[in-house]
């Protein structure tokens, strides 16, 4: 009895550093040192969290405290729940690092150097990535549990090498994460399902596509799936009365069985 009150203890543990860790993606900027290559950065730093709320999700870790103690069978024994309790600390360890360098920076950089200007995503991020940008935000945002979250300042990585190692140190310990519990992996593949779904075809999700295929392989065969559907699609739309007018069609794929003609 007493085991099982632990990990329940465990698991209520976890549940807070999971939605710690997934709001610490909040705060960070990169700087405009980055240049062309923020883009890209901006989407996989989006990706990575995406990823790790798709890991959490998975085993309901953002879900209100009432769940979350329900939660025993999922783990198996406290020492699982003691594992993903190290990395996401070290993830945090990570972060917190990361700024402290960057506030090391600010201070043997002078004032209003151009060095410390930072990149805004809502602003600075082309179209088709801003739209990609703001779905992972909020889909990572959806699958936590803010209650009880501080307000943190926003902080920047100016330095690109940096940013870099800390992006796959960071991919590394969420591979560890997801391998620390092979049963959940099936209802992460549902999971991504969704993220594509929202994602969409429609939109240029090139860039996000090759970052999938470095970094995410789950989300990549999703994206594949949802823009293998959408080429398959046919939309027709008839327009007239009485029988008459004109048909304006698209297809991307292979058709049969329609034929087009003059009306009795």
């Amino acid at each position: 009895m007493a085991e099982v009150a632990s990990l329940a203890v465990g698991v209520i543990a976890l549940a807070g550093l999971f939605n710690n860790t997934i709001e610490c993606f909040e705060f960070i900027q990169l700087g405009r040192n980055f240049g062309k290559s923020f883009q890209t950065s901006q989407l996989k730093l989006d990706n990575a969290r995406l990823r790790l709320s798709r890991w959490g999700a998975s085993l309901g870790l953002g879900d209100s405290p009432q769940e979350i103690q329900s939660l025993e069978q999922r783990f198996g024994s406290g020492q699982k729940s003691d594992q993903a309790e190290a990395l996401l600390g070290q993830i945090l360890d990570l972060f917190a690092e990361a700024e402290g360098m960057s506030q090391k920076y600010k201070r043997r950089t002078k004032a209003g150097d151009s060095s410390l200007a930072v990149f805004h995503p809502e602003t600075d991020l082309e179209p088709a990535n801003v739209d990609l940008h703001r779905k992972m935000r909020q889909l990572s945002i959806d699958r936590q549990n803010r209650t009880g979250l501080r307000a943190k300042t926003k902080w920047a990585l100016y330095e690109e090498k940096r940013f870099r190692r800390l992006l796959e140190d960071v991919i590394e310990l969420v591979n560890s994460l997801v391998e620390l519990f092979p049963a959940s992996q099936a209802v992460q593949q549902q999971l991504c399902q969704r993220e594509a779904a929202v994602i969409g075809a429609d939109e240029d999700i090139s860039m996000l596509q090759e970052i999938a295929a470095e970094q995410d392989k789950a989300l990549e065969t999703a994206l594949a799936k949802v823009a293998k559907s959408t080429r398959g699609s046919t939309t027709v739309v008839f327009s007239g009365s009485n029988n008459t007018g004109f048909q304006l069609g698209s297809n991307s794929g292979s058709i049969s069985g329609f034929t087009f003609g003059k009306g009795n």
